[in-house]
């Protein structure tokens, strides 16, 4: 894998952060493009945007932190981003908090702007979890498939698979579960475009992202790594109930009844 895409010295640019970054700017790209087709200000989702990353990256330091104390002896090292250490739906469930609380302060609709960013959310995601890949994080549990990856021994996941035992003695193979995401979500992307014309609904869009995605990660978690802190009840991960809470959300919004509709569904993105 690559965790470092380019290295000059003392400048260094982590393909996580990068591939974040870019995340982030697709998603603002395309989110301000479809606000135009649906009568919302982009500059509004400009606006917006800037909450938005730091809600992100705030929430999903936040959860990991919350789950792993154990790691943080010293207070300052919380703020060390650089280190690694991330839980997506800390900032994804905090994104879309704050997103509330602006759309409420700007007098706008969120389920409007909600509807709006959601195909960037599944863009995001899907962009994300590339540089998890590349930095070895988020990794899967061990499998004989064809298609397992055996990471660098330096990487997270290549010392997770140092832990085990390999009839060969090299590491094992690990499921890329980064990239089962990241195909999962531009399925999701793919759907959500494809099917607009459908979900013209005021909130469909986005009950369609929360059930689509609820029901994707609760399947991922199967086949992901994670430690007994991060387990609960019938050995479900924490991620797996908030999974199943997002699915519960997402089935309300598609299925509350509204006469509001989404306006001007674009032909394209």
């Amino acid at each position: 894998m690559h965790p470092v895409l380019v290295s000059i010295g003392w400048f260094k640019v982590y393909s996580f952060g990068f591939m974040l970054a870019l995340s982030f700017l697709f998603g603002i790209y395309l989110s301000s493009h479809r606000a135009k087709k649906f009568g919302l200000d982009p500059q509004i989702i400009l606006d917006l945007s800037v909450y938005i990353i730091l809600a992100g990256v705030i929430g999903a330091r936040l959860l990991y932190v919350v789950f792993h104390l154990e790691e943080y002896d010293n207070f300052v090292d919380v703020f060390a981003l650089w280190q690694g250490g991330a839980t997506l739906y800390g900032g994804l469930l905090l994104a879309i908090v704050v997103s509330y609380v602006f759309a409420k302060k700007r007098n706008v609709d969120f389920l409007l702007i909600a509807d709006v960013v959601s195909p960037s959310l599944a863009m995001g995601i899907m962009v994300t979890r590339v540089g998890c890949y590349l930095s070895g994080c988020c990794f899967g549990s061990p499998t004989s498939l064809p298609w397992g990856v055996v990471f660098p021994a330096a990487s997270p996941a290549g010392v997770y698979a140092g832990s085990l035992d390999s009839n060969d003695g090299g590491l094992m193979p690990l499921h890329p579960a980064q990239l089962y995401e990241s195909a999962y979500a531009f399925v999701i992307l793919l759907v959500l475009v494809l099917a607009e014309k459908r979900l013209v609904k005021r909130s469909a869009s986005f009950g369609a992202f929360l059930v689509l995605y609820g029901v994707f990660r609760f399947s991922i978690d199967f086949f992901r790594y994670y430690e007994e802190n991060m387990r609960t009840f019938m050995d479900l991960t924490w991620n797996q109930v908030i999974s199943v809470a997002l699915i519960f959300l997402g089935t309300y919004f598609l299925a509350r009844k509204t006469d509001q509709q989404t306006k001007a569904v674009p032909k394209t993105v």
